[in-house]
């Protein structure tokens, strides 16, 4: 063998020895079983358990066992200083404050989970860290020598021309449910990464700025991460089996959870929610219990359904959202004033399954928290349009929550002057979330929108207006 052959070996044989001290240091949970072909064994306490295929829900509840959903792997708990896996069994403290500086992401492919996601900007200084999660893959869930020596070999052919060791490095070293790290710097950017198994899961942190400062204390946060063992019901013990502190909140990620995206991408659920229908000038749907009544000289008119996306992962976020959300009516003016641009106002009635979007709403007039984070789901997911401001306000007793901004007209959304201004309504009711998106194609002719009138439960009609010059920048 080459004298570089031999030293590729001496580097990587000190990588695994390092590796594997250190993983002795931490929290020794059980192993699961696991046969040849990938199957988990019995639910042995303390380790986190694959899911069940994530094309398939849960199974239904019965009277006499109700339904309790799975610990997914988005499961965490978070404050605004530090972050632990529910799921996964580590925890560790960000290296930047959570508020002000959490951002959305789309929906994640259907093997993939986003587990946290902040970003920062200070003058010339950004940065950001990211942490997800991969499923188990075939041929990742077990050690066995003939598979390790496999991977060696394979490791060492791969970079005995190079003289060191390369990163991928062999998967069995992934199963010490430890992290290991590589650290980049080129001019004035900086990354680590780091990679660990947690039972065949593959979890990755990624940390990325060109602010030296913010990598030093994401590198130190990193090097004083703790682990745990899960028990059966979810709690989180050290080695020693003492209950485990933990900080924060429960949280379920930077975006919708993918075991909930796949479920719902399998029942589509909006499809059982009763579009009503319009009679005499009102729109009606008993089952909602709602009631509108259409501006004069306002008609329902067809939903154009044809601008689907093409690539596939804003497909698959598109595909989930309409299979949370139903269209109940879409109408405009019967004889609106022609224009050379031809947008003319609209007025659409949807009704969304906060339950199956996992989405949040506001509960009060001071949830002001709650109602920017829906404001920015409603950004991520493009249909609703840009977000500039957001309002709650308490009308007959039901609280909306608005939204004034402007969104592409149909098909042109890379076009500035084909932009409609826009206000959204939404509010909670008999468990769905009604929005109503008022549309015209300037600020000011949206400021003499005719609204219509919204009755709840044959309550008296509410009046909705538009006007957006009062409402200050979220």
């Amino acid at each position: 063998m080459s004298g570089n052959s031999n030293a590729a070996l001496r580097a990587f044989a000190f990588v695994c020895l390092q590796l594997l001290l250190a993983a002795a240091g931490q929290a020794q949970c059980d192993s699961a079983s696991v046969n040849l072909h990938g199957a988990v064994g019995p639910d042995i306490p303390g380790i986190p358990q694959p899911l069940p295929d994530n094309q398939k829900p849960p199974e239904p509840a019965t009277d006499d066992k109700p339904l309790e959903p799975p610990i997914l792997p988005e499961a965490g708990f978070l404050s605004d200083t530090h972050y632990t896996s529910q799921f996964f069994g580590f925890s560790f403290d960000l290296p930047l404050t959570v508020r002000g500086h959490e951002i959305m992401m789309a929906v994640m492919p259907v093997r993939q989970h986003a587990l946290l996601a902040l970003q920062y900007e200070d003058g010339a200084h950004k940065g950001y860290i990211m942490i997800t999660a991969d499923d188990p893959r075939p041929g990742y869930e077990i050690n066995t020598p003939e598979k390790t020596a496999q991977e060696m070999r394979e490791w060492q052919q791969a970079n005995a021309q190079l003289g060191q060791p390369q990163v991928p490095i062999p998967d069995f070293l992934l199963r010490t449910s430890r992290f290991y790290h590589q650290f980049q710097h080129r001019g004035k950017n900086y990354s680590a990464q780091y990679w660990a198994g947690f039972n065949n899961y593959l979890v990755k942190i990624v940390v990325r700025t060109n602010d030296a400062e913010f990598l030093r204390k994401a590198k130190d946060d990193m090097s004083r991460a703790q682990f745990y063992c899960r028990k059966d019901d979810g709690t989180l013990a050290t080695e020693d089996g003492k209950p485990a502190k933990v900080e924060g909140e429960p949280y379920s990620g930077p975006t919708v959870p993918t075991f909930l995206v796949n479920a719902a991408l399998h029942d589509e659920p909006a499809r059982d929610i009763n579009r009503g229908k319009v009679t005499d000038g009102f729109y009606r749907n008993p089952d909602i219990g709602v009631e509108y009544r259409l501006p004069k000289g306002w008609v329902q008119t067809s939903v154009d359904m044809s601008d689907a996306p093409m690539d596939e992962d804003a497909l698959r976020e598109y595909q989930f959202l309409h299979a949370c959300e139903q269209m109940l009516l879409q109408i405009a003016p019967q004889n609106a004033p022609a224009r050379s641009d031809n947008l003319k106002p609209l007025i659409v009635l949807r009704a969304l399954d906060p339950n199956c979007l996992d989405l949040h709403t506001a509960t009060s007039l001071t949830d002001k928290h709650t109602l920017d984070a829906v404001a920015a789901t409603l950004e991520e997911f493009g249909e609703f349009g840009q977000v500039g401001s957001d309002e709650l306000k308490t009308i007959s007793g039901h609280l909306f929550m608005i939204f004034h901004g402007t969104i592409p007209a149909s098909g042109r959304s890379e076009d500035l002057s084909h932009r409609l201004s826009q206000t959204i309504y939404a509010t909670r009711y008999h468990k769905m979330l009604l929005m109503w998106s008022f549309m015209a194609p300037t600020t000011a002719a949206l400021d003499q929108l005719p609204t219509g009138g919204v009755s709840f439960a044959d309550a008296p009609p509410i009046e909705l207006g538009t006007s957006n010059r009062t409402v200050a920048g979220r």
